[in-house]
């Protein structure tokens, strides 16, 4: 009986072991449940509030942006206008100094010249007239055959 009895007390200690941790487990589920419970209401009412805080300062966010995008804006435009002034400046410019004259150009310059001999032999009371080309002389190589000579080897 002593051997029953033992068993019987084992018994009712490992019952009341596992209705112990049952509870401390059940406990436990509660604490959880309750802690959600905590952060939603309290997070609901922390984004109420940003909210309110939001509409109430949205007024002076807008004006703070606008003047800021202003500035950035006025600042903006005047990088640009010196950046441009420079690239004329240094790159625009020279280059019109470094451009080869054209064929237009170069016509012109020589029918200016023509007028201008023809207004000195003039004013110095010449008879002879300048010579005038029809067509500017443009000096080519020579490439006539009989120049070319040939060596025998």
């Amino acid at each position: 009986m002593s051997k029953t009895l033992t068993v019987l007390a084992d018994r009712v200690a490992s019952e009341q072991v596992l209705a112990s941790a049952r509870e401390t487990a059940r406990q436990m589920w509660l604490f959880g449940l309750g802690a959600y419970s905590l952060a939603t209401r309290s997070s609901a009412q922390a984004f109420a509030t940003l909210v309110r805080e939001g509409k109430a300062f949205s007024p002076k966010a807008r004006q703070q942006i606008a003047e800021k995008s202003a500035e950035l804006k006025s600042g903006a435009k005047t990088t640009i206008e010196r950046g441009e002034q420079l690239f004329r400046e240094r790159f625009v410019r020279p280059l019109d100094y470094l451009a080869p004259a054209s064929r237009r150009d170069v016509d012109e310059l020589s029918m200016r010249v023509r007028q201008l001999a023809t207004e000195v032999q003039r004013l110095a009371g010449s008879a002879a007239k300048p010579p005038v080309p029809s067509e500017p002389v443009i000096e080519t190589a020579a490439t006539d055959s009989s120049q070319v000579v040939e060596t025998a080897a």
